[in-house]
């Protein structure tokens, strides 16, 4: 079995790593292992494995540091040797592209090493995702209001762990999200696009000139959805 895999050691990153006080363990590498595959239980090739530290927005913004990164074989697993940190802010990320799911595992590392230096992942699932595209289109002559509102699933997962215990309280995994708006005559159009896991029903819910509100249940189903609705 082909492994692919990526090991970085260069005085580049040694240097940013010492001058923001960034400790490695001394002699210590940790091996992440497991597999992934996707919501239909298939393997998922060529995933980027990257182990990080100082990894605390997952939204932007961060400076994170590359501890070790590696790639899922053909058959979904993967084995990557890394450097370790003791760190609060301890990460592995797993993502292939913008069709897919992104997976995380957080730990705060300070006062944790894992039995044997390996982090067992065991199976990871990343859901394909949908681009759900909906256009909200005033049509109607007359002068008229719309209040709506969608209910869906964010294609990501984030699970912490303290030590080996999954702490669901700061676990934000496939969680729902709730979005609303108002249109007018002045501002009548809105287009935007959401990712939702294919499969996933979204919940769209409106009300006309103060009527009472309608709820339509979408189901999910192409990697491309357009939604229109005109009133």
């Amino acid at each position: 079995m082909k492994l692919l895999f990526k090991f970085f050691l260069i005085p580049f990153f040694l240097t940013a790593v010492l001058s923001c006080e960034v400790h490695l363990e001394d002699n210590t590498r940790i091996l992440v292992e497991g597999t992934i595959k996707d919501q239909d239980n298939m393997p998922v090739p060529d995933a980027k494995v990257s182990v990080h530290t100082r990894r605390s927005n997952f939204s932007g913004g961060e400076n994170p540091y590359l501890l070790g990164e590696g790639y899922s074989a053909s058959d979904g697993t993967f084995f990557v040797t890394s450097f370790y940190d003791k760190d609060e802010d301890f990460a592995i990320e797993i993502a292939l592209n913008e069709s897919y799911s992104t997976y995380v595992y957080k730990s705060n590392t300070l006062n944790f090493t894992p039995i044997d230096l390996t982090y067992n992942l065991e199976t990871i699932t990343l859901r394909r995702l949908a681009n759900f595209n909906y256009n909200i289109v005033k049509t109607s002559s007359a002068s008229s209001t719309i209040t709506y509102s969608f209910r869906y699933v964010e294609g990501f997962c984030l699970e912490y762990f303290e030590g080996e215990t999954l702490n669901e309280l700061q676990s934000v995994c496939y969680q729902e999200r709730f979005i609303s708006k108002t249109l007018n005559d002045d501002n009548p159009d809105y287009e935007w696009l959401l990712q939702v896991p294919i499969g996933e029903v979204v919940e769209f819910t409106y009300s006309i000139n103060d009527e009472p509100e309608i709820i339509e249940f979408i189901t999910i189903n192409e990697s491309s959805y357009d939604f229109t609705f005109n009133y």
